[in-house]
């Protein structure tokens, strides 16, 4: 199967799991509403309510004003305490959970949200879609927890790593070890001694080559802590925009930030190359900063390429994931490390209308970076 096949059905399979997932949620709440005149459920719909309230993926489930129709044991754990929330409005309950949750899940997108629970990085992913039942427009809700899967990839990135390093260091010892066998003939034989530059030229290309590779990888495991300080973006964004003169680079007049600027340049450069290769038109490359109320700032970059597929979105924050050919996963590696150092947030969205867009969340210097954990996700009755 073609990488094209692959991911176009990855998409289909992810499509289907929602619109099954969706049916059967409508199905429990109709069972919950309409119960057998025995009072007890039948084996087929205790099957089904079990099946949901086993699935390690929350899932909620509301109707049109937000009042909370179905949520399984998952969505139970995860957003209410463990506590019964159906009938509850969720939507109230929302506005006093942490930001970053609240924008994900409203969001029109789905969405991989990198967030601080505990004072550790969470991962998860986020799906919204709305369809209609029986003329009442309902809003199904999708949070899948990443954490422990990026965790369970960790040995086979350890081992593709050294696979891929063992590839390249061999690929360029052969030749050099050949080269070194020519240079020794050329020397005991003293004629043609002119080859012996060549061969030089050749080492040291392949040395170049390989030092840069390693170095590469080597990047992130040497990675300073950063030193955040309050700075104004428009040096930075003009370093950026002689870089990407064709990149769209909008920001207010004298805006500041609180950053570690060689930090946050080499994090954005990685996302203006990534967002040039994704195959849209240069000039529709965006990047857009905006101010926040805690002096902090949003930073959005955006294209219009291949976008994320199903599969991609997923596999994102993974280490070392990549879907380039001959790509190492490294760069957007890189800059999740800078962001989360930076107790920011980091979002990765399929854009509306085709491309992407990853959102990087940067907090003032007076706020709170443990505000997320001590909020655990929990919506609160408040």
């Amino acid at each position: 199967m073609n990488p094209a096949d692959a991911t176009l059905l990855a998409c289909l399979v992810a499509l289907v799991a929602l619109v099954v997932a969706a049916a059967a949620l409508v199905y429990a709440q109709r069972v919950r509403a309409q119960p057998r005149a025995s009072g007890i459920p039948s084996e087929r719909e205790q099957l089904l309510l079990t099946l949901l309230d086993a699935s390690p993926i929350a899932v909620v489930l509301c109707t049109e004003t937000g009042s909370i129709a179905f949520e399984n044991a998952a969505a139970r754990a995860l957003f209410f305490a463990g506590q019964p929330a159906h009938g509850l409005n969720f939507l109230r309950l929302l506005a006093n959970g942490p930001a970053a949750l609240h924008t994900a899940l409203l969001s029109s997108r789905d969405e991989m949200v990198s967030l601080s629970v505990e004072g550790q990085r969470e991962t998860y992913h986020f799906s919204r879609r709305s369809f209609t039942f029986e003329g009442a427009p309902h809003t199904l809700l999708v949070v899948r927890p990443m954490t422990r899967e990026i965790a369970r990839h960790d040995l086979d990135t350890m081992r593709n790593v050294v696979r891929v390093l063992s590839h390249e260091v061999n690929n360029s010892l052969a030749p050099v070890t050949s080269l070194v066998h020519s240079a020794r003939v050329v020397l005991q034989a003293g004629t043609r001694l002119e080859r012996l530059e060549r061969v030089f030229d050749t080492i040291e290309e392949r040395a170049k080559h390989l030092s840069s590779f390693i170095g590469g990888y080597a990047s992130l495991s040497r990675l300073p802590a950063p030193a955040p300080r309050e700075a104004d973006w428009g040096p930075l964004l003009a370093r950026l925009a002689a870089l990407y003169p064709q990149a769209q680079l909008s920001a207010p007049e004298s805006a500041r930030g609180f950053f570690d600027p060689a930090q946050l340049e080499q994090a954005l450069i990685n996302l203006l190359k990534n967002a040039h290769e994704a195959g849209g038109p240069p000039e529709e490359v965006q990047l857009a900063l905006t101010p926040l109320a805690d002096a902090g700032t949003e930073l959005c970059i955006s294209d219009r390429g291949t976008g994320f597929s199903q599969e991609a979105l997923e596999g994102a924050l993974l280490p070392f994931y990549t879907t380039k050919v001959g790509g190492s996963g490294i760069g957007l590696a890189l800059v999740r490390e800078i962001v989360h150092a930076h107790h920011g947030r980091l979002s990765l969205a399929a854009r509306d209308g085709g491309g992407a867009s990853v959102t990087i969340i940067l907090p003032g210097p007076e706020a709170d970076v443990n505000s997320d954990a001590q909020a655990r996700l929990t919506l609160t009755r408040a």
